[in-house]
């Protein structure tokens, strides 16, 4: 593959698939660290493609309008727990805690951390129910319209299955 086919496949990568990290990016392409770090930094250069660092980590997105929390969005779905606590709540309804813990099989700590990360950066809400606290995605609509307008970056079979409801 040329150098320029290479960057072509890079960028097209992160076009269809906003928010994803370095090593997410190395394991779909299967490109060598080196090769790959080279490409994403003319892409950077070249003004591209652009990256946020979302909670440690750096995100690479299209150079395109897109507003902040679009790109917190997407680093959150691509991180693989807290896009199962999104695909489980992706209905809208406000969930406890124990609900979230039988959904997701995660430890209680960890179902925490996540929660807060989410709740941190305006993903999700924390809302009373008749027993304690609970969650619920934030603005449902605009993940909505995330989700489908880049819906072949989501193989995830229940986002999917949400996908094929909101396009009716």
């Amino acid at each position: 593959m040329t150098s320029q086919n290479r960057r072509d496949q890079i960028l097209n990568f992160v076009m269809k698939n906003p928010g994803y990290h370095f090593r997410g990016i190395q394991r779909a392409l299967r490109v060598p660290t080196g090769v790959l770090q080279y490409h994403l930094n003319l892409l950077i250069k070249d003004n591209e493609i652009i990256t946020r660092e979302i909670n440690g980590t750096t995100c690479y997105f299209p150079n395109r309008t897109l507003k902040e929390e679009q790109f917190i969005i997407f680093s959150h779905l691509r991180n693989g727990v807290r896009n199962r606590i999104l695909r489980v709540m992706l209905d809208g309804r406000a969930r406890s805690p124990s609900e979230l813990l039988k959904e997701v099989t995660v430890s209680a700590p960890t179902l925490s951390y996540h929660l807060s990360l989410m709740v941190e950066d305006g993903i999700l809400e924390k809302i009373l129910l008749e027993k304690g606290v609970g969650y619920r995605i934030k603005d449902l609509e605009l993940f909505r319209g995330l989700i489908l307008a880049y819906k072949e970056s989501f193989a995830d079979r229940l986002i999917q299955d949400f996908i094929s409801l909101w396009d009716r």
